[in-house]
């Protein structure tokens, strides 16, 4: 049986709720689902996988939507 992962939010639940985040966080979210891809925090972006693989990565950022499977693109952390 699978433990649940309580971090994770809902797309149309906001991310503020309940949640205090500094304001320099910004989530990346899917163009086509609104799903989170990964949120950019001093410059890089910061992404979380299953079974808990994380990576920091600088930019342009490709990431594939695990929810909806649309190709996303960022190039600057400015271009939200």
């Amino acid at each position: 049986m699978t433990t649940p992962y309580l971090s994770r939010r809902v797309a149309n639940q906001s991310h503020s709720a309940g949640v205090n985040t500094p304001s320099n966080d910004r989530e990346w979210r899917c163009s086509s689902c609104a799903k989170l891809l990964g949120v950019c925090r001093d410059g890089q972006m910061h992404l979380r996988f299953a079974r808990g693989h994380e990576y920091l990565v600088g930019f342009p950022v490709v990431a594939t939507c695990r929810g909806c499977g649309s190709l996303n693109t960022l190039t600057n952390p400015a271009l939200r």
